[in-house]
């Protein structure tokens, strides 16, 4: 199975960010683009697993061909999803977007779980550094109401929310179902017009889009996800 690899690489603690958007959700990263390429290849299996784990019937991607499409250098800010990708100017049909749904759903059971199994308290830092768990959880549920409200205009209810989020620091499961329910009220209400509007802001400047919110939707919580998972380990 091919799969296009679209590299972003910058001074930034010179490290290399990989998007698979053949594989929606599927990204990675390595302090090399070497390193990065290769690790691709796991993460399109996790991503692969994590799909047939809840259901999904997909064919056996072996032999898995790697294809850096693109490879942007030099970057101010890496990580952020700045960019763009031609994948995400192509209008999305209804049943596009029931999947990418229902895979939001699966993934926010993914990074739930593995906010649960944190052994620290989730208002506690690491000792090696990096955000809270609670902290992650609040941070992930913002990005998404922006890649929504920037894309199909202001949902109400975001401070509301945040607000609760915020001071249920050790216990934000009913809040954070609350914005999801939310998020996913709107989404569901998509029309055909907003599957396949393409919004161009200028050079520079990611296109919005639905194929490009939902692509960074599932990206940014599968990241969060496994960097929660990685702290089980240590």
């Amino acid at each position: 199975m091919r799969f296009e690899l679209y590299l972003e690489s910058g001074p930034q603690r010179r490290k290399t960010w990989v998007y698979v958007p053949g594989m929606p959700g599927c990204s990675t990263v390595a302090a090399t683009s070497g390193v990065a390429v290769e690790m691709a290849r796991t993460a399109i299996l996790e991503r692969i697993d994590f799909l047939r784990r809840h259901g999904e019937t997909l064919p056996d991607p072996e032999p898995i061909e790697l294809v850096v499409a693109d490879h942007i250098i030099e970057r101010k800010v890496l990580g952020f999803g700045q960019l763009s990708f031609p994948s995400d100017r192509q209008p999305m049909t209804p049943a596009e977007a029931t999947s990418h749904l229902r895979w939001a759903a699966w993934s926010r059971e993914e990074l739930v779980a593995a906010a649960q199994a944190q052994i620290l308290p989730l208002a506690e830092k690491p000792a090696t550094g990096g955000r809270s768990a609670g902290a992650i959880l609040s941070h992930v549920a913002e990005a998404e109401w922006s890649y929504v409200s920037s894309t199909l205009g202001t949902v109400p209810g975001r401070s509301a929310i945040a607000a609760a989020i915020a001071q249920s620091a050790k216990a934000p499961w009913a809040a954070l179902a609350a914005e999801r329910a939310a998020l996913m009220t709107r989404l569901r209400a998509m029309t055909p017009a907003e599957l396949a509007i393409v919004v161009e802001r200028g050079e520079g400047k990611p296109p919005r889009s639905a194929r490009r919110m939902l692509r960074r939707l599932l990206e940014h919580e599968w990241e969060h996800t496994l960097e929660l998972r990685s702290r089980l380990s240590r």
